[in-house]
């Protein structure tokens, strides 16, 4: 007797049972209301690596707060300053973007 074909119909038969299982499973979704006025952040509309500190400011405004790297600036340690706003941070390299934070 060939066993080939029965392990063949056994594993596919097995495989039907477990996808119609794990297709039945029910999702939920929470809904978030957000006020009128709120400001979503996204990576689409924060500050991009290579963006300048004056177009940071033009289009964001002033940082609550601003903290610059000690120590002495060469060209293999150069100067990093983190602006901190309401929700995110903006690292810069020298005075260009290097990275951008959403705080969570």
């Amino acid at each position: 007797m060939n066993t080939k074909p029965l392990l063949l119909k056994l594993s596919l038969s097995f495989l039907f049972v477990v996808t119609a299982q794990m297709t039945a499973i029910n999702a939920q979704a929470d809904i978030l209301a957000l006020a009128p006025h709120a400001k979503v952040l996204t990576r689409a509309n924060m500050p991009k690596p290579g963006d300048s500190m004056n177009k940071v400011s033009k289009k964001f405004g002033a940082a609550r707060h601003v903290s610059v790297s000690k120590g002495p600036v060469t060209r293999k340690n150069p100067k990093i300053t983190r602006w901190d706003y309401t929700g995110f941070s903006v690292y810069f390299e020298n005075s260009h973007v290097i990275h951008s934070v959403i705080h969570r």
